[in-house]
Parts: structure tokens; C-alpha cells; sequence
């Protein structure tokens, strides 16, 4: 089995002590096991994050192109993930809030998906999937084409965040958010959320675009620590972290791959000498240390 584990780690020191509280076993005995072998990243500062980069390695792709990815493409259609977001604003700027923060259900999602339908229409050539309540996919076959490859933020970068280092350059997704802010004010469904006391989607974040070229990553990732990192829950994201130790971790694995706010580092089964067999039973390798190296 080869397992990937994004926002495995983050560089928010609350999260480092969270995680230093926790006892990982099966972790710990899969680094002692697996060896260092590629590394992904740079900074946490790229709009990619580096499970990203990482999974576009694994399957031959120069970019990532997530939103391909997630609706399963081939090449004949560009993706973006549009993602509906509240935008918060405050005495120092406007945050972007996570998408759980919305809690939005299906049936919301679907009548704002319609809504927003009016900006990107169907008889122009759009194709829309409603992948999840808020991960909407949105294709076409060349009106995106001007996208690919530009540095634009994904999600996971800008939420829980302030908003104006992700910002994009493209005038054109910016003349979009603008378009979809405007049409969303005030409107009847914005209302309704919050009359019932709901946070009004008054934004959309547009990222993740590309182009698949079909080829499968031949992996397993496993994302249930995101939505909680994200959210900045950490409690809900150590007792994932636990599940993940009792569950995926305690099998056999052919690699792993932990990925952090900066680093996406793979580890394999490779073979070792005696003397490192040795060695490695003797000194079990610092779990924590290695998350924090992400």
C-alpha cells in the first residue's frame, strides 16, 4: 500500500503542541521501518500545497491540476475548484474563513451552485460538478486555458487566513470573485442563512486549475486531517491523528508520504544493512521531529 497523508504537520505552534501530546506508535514504527527517500516543497508560502506537488510528481505531471484530479478528467477539459467561502471582515483586514464554517448542506450547496450557474452558464460551454457542499468543479475547454500553470492559491493555502497574501494576480479570476460577490449580496439565499442564524456566502475562491493527463497516482490518500487543520480544531485533528495510527498506519506499507505546510517528504521500503537494521530497533526515530520538519 502506498499512503499520503496531507497537512500531516503545520507550523502553528499550537498544532506542534498538540501533536507532541499524542503517542503514535504505529507511526514511529513505519519511520523506523521506511526510509527517506523524495521530498516535495519549498516554502509555505506557494500557492500549491506540497501534497500537491507531490501527487502531480507521481503522476507525471509538470503542475498540480486538482480539480482535474478530483471530477476523474482527461485532458479535454481545464478544471477550477470553486469553493464558496465567508469572507470576515475585521479591524486588520478580511479573513478568509474555512469552508466548514459555512456548514453548509447539499441541498444549499446546490441552490447556490445554481445560482452561481448565471456567471458561468452551461450554454457557453461550462460544465459544472458539485463534487462535495463546498467543493464545486467548474470546466471548460479553453476559457480556462489562460489559467493554467498560474501561481493562484488553493484553498487550503488561504483558509483560516488573512486574504490579501493569496490573493490572485489574474485579472480575470479577480473580475470573477468580484461578479460572484456582487450577485451574492443580498441575495434571498443569503438571507435565509442568516435568519437562521448561518454565515452568509458572500465569496467564492477559485484554484486548482488545470488539466489532468489521466494518468492515476498509484496511491492512497488518506485527507481526514485537513478539514480539521483547517478549521483550526485541534482536538478533532489529534483524535484523527489517532485513528489514522490505529487504522491505515498499523498495515503494511510499500511507502508513505507526510505532507506539511512546507514539505511533502516520501518514505519507502528500501533494503537496509544489518548494522542499520540494528541501529534503527535500537534508536526509534522521532516522529514528532520529522512533522516538524515539514
Amino acid at each position: 500500500m502506498h499512503l499520503m497523508i496531507p497537512h500531516a504537520g503545520a507550523l502553528d505552534e499550537a498544532a506542534r503542541h498538540a501533536f507532541g501530546a499524542l503517542s503514535l506508535p504505529n507511526l514511529t514504527a513505519q519511520l523506523a521501518r521506511l526510509s527517506p527517500d523524495q521530498t516535495w516543497g519549498s516554502d509555505e508560502f506557494s500557492p500549491h500545497p506540497p501534497h500537491q506537488l507531490a501527487l502531480a510528481a507521481l503522476r507525471g505531471q509538470a503542475l498540480p491540476s486538482a480539480a482535474a484530479w478530483a471530477v476523474d478528467a482527461g485532458p479535454e477539459l481545464a478544471w477550477a475548484l470553486l469553493t464558496p467561502v465567508h469572507l470576515a471582515v475585521g479591524t486588520d483586514g478580511v479573513d478568509v474563513l474555512p469552508p466548514a464554517a459555512l456548514r453548509l448542506s447539499e441541498s444549499d450547496a446546490a441552490r447556490f451552485a445554481g445560482l452561481l450557474q448565471e456567471l458561468w452558464p452551461e450554454h457557453e460551454g461550462w460544465h459544472w460538478r458539485l463534487l462535495d457542499a463546498t467543493r464545486w468543479a467548474l470546466g471548460h475547454a479553453t476559457a480556462l486555458d489562460a489559467l493554467e500553470g498560474a501561481a493562484v492559491a488553493s484553498v487550503e493555502r488561504a483558509a483560516g487566513r488573512p486574504i490579501e497574501p493569496w490573493l490572485p494576480d489574474s485579472r480575470l479570476l479577480r473580475r470573477w470573485q468580484n461578479e460572484a460577490q456582487m450577485l451574492l449580496h443580498g441575495h434571498a439565499l443569503n438571507v435565509e442563512r442568516e435568519a437562521r442564524g448561518e454565515l452568509a456566502i458572500n465569496s467564492v475562491w477559485i484554484a486548482d486549475i488545470g488539466r489532468s493527463n489521466g494518468r492515476p497516482a498509484d496511491i492512497t490518500v488518506d485527507a481526514r486531517l485537513t478539514g480539521p487543520l483547517l478549521s483550526g480544531d485541534l482536538a478533532a485533528w489529534a483524535e484523527a491523528w489517532q485513528r489514522l495510527d490505529a487504522g491505515p498506519l498499523a498495515r503494511p506499507l510499500a511507502s508513505l508520504t507526510l505532507s506539511g505546510d512546507r514539505f511533502a517528504r516520501r518514505f519507502t521500503a528500501q533494503p537496509l544493512s544489518l548494522m542499520e537494521k540494528l541501529r534503527r530497533r535500537l534508536r526509534a526515530p522521532d516522529a514528532a521531529a520529522v512533522l516538524e520538519s515539514l
